[in-house]
């Protein structure tokens, strides 16, 4: 493993999962700066990730776990909108209402049903 693949690899395992608990810890500090949660897409790795991070009261993003991307936060921030897609049908549907099974989302009992095969 080359110098530069173990660095990544070590801000991977210091960072990764510690997304909010660190966000949190920084409010705490800077009782300025908002919590959000959302998406980081990565251009490296090209695809979303499920993250926390902080917002300043300009609007600029403090992410105290950035270094656990390979792009070092360099990526696009989506804060969530609240809205859940269906696993089953696709039907949008607002998180309050959904259903959740392990990490499936669902809008009723009844696609969760047809989803495990027993509609």
């Amino acid at each position: 493993m080359s110098e530069i693949e173990m660095m990544l690899a070590n801000d991977y395992k210091t960072y990764s999962g510690k997304c909010k608990e660190m966000s949190e810890d920084m409010i705490a500090k800077n009782p300025e700066l908002k919590l959000v949660r959302g998406h980081y897409y990565c251009p490296i790795w090209n695809r979303d990730e499920p993250h926390w991070w902080c917002v300043a009261p300009d609007g600029t993003i403090v992410d105290p776990t950035a270094r656990q991307f390979p792009s070092k936060g360099m990526g696009m921030y989506t804060p969530f909108n609240g809205i859940i897609e269906c696993d089953e049908c696709g039907k949008e549907v607002s998180e309050e209402n959904a259903k959740f099974e392990s990490n499936y989302a669902f809008c009723s009992s009844m696609c969760f049903g047809r989803f495990v095969g027993v509609f």
